[in-house]
């Protein structure tokens, strides 16, 4: 299961803020998905554990942790890795993907990894040839 969590900064102070729902002003990153661990669900806003009890979002280290403070756990949040399932759903290896628009192999595990922003030109150039639109692959 996947949430989409919009984080948004607070203007210098203190960490970054994530929540559910974008910023009034537009201020946020416009919302990503993040992959919720087993069991875990989003229901009519509210996180809840497998057993039931309810959990909660904060930020550490500039990225959604899902508190479980029933169960004293806490599940730092990954972005789903949309442009990985393309690739694979695709059949391509990420050598064949690089090779067919001009980028390193590398350079589309890095971005596949969230580790660097794709530019939009590479990002055209990715979803053209995994026939898709853009905001697929983000």
């Amino acid at each position: 299961m996947t949430a989409r969590i919009y984080i948004y900064d607070t203007q210098g102070q203190n960490e970054p803020v994530c929540s559910l729902t974008p910023e009034p002003s537009g201020a946020d990153d416009g919302g990503r998905d993040y992959t919720l661990p087993k069991g875990y669900t989003l229901q009519e806003g509210q996180f809840s554990a497998p057993n039931g009890s309810t959990c909660y979002l904060q930020m550490h280290n500039g990225a959604p942790l899902l508190v479980d403070n029933a169960n004293k756990l806490a599940f730092l949040l990954e972005q789903e890795r949309k442009m990985e399932q393309r690739r694979k759903a695709a059949g391509l290896t990420r050598l064949q993907l690089a090779d067919q628009v001009g980028l390193t192999q590398y350079d589309i595990y890095r971005m596949e990894h969230h580790e660097v922003e794709p530019s939009t030109a590479a990002l055209g150039k990715i979803a053209a040839v995994l026939h898709c639109d853009t905001i697929d692959l983000i």
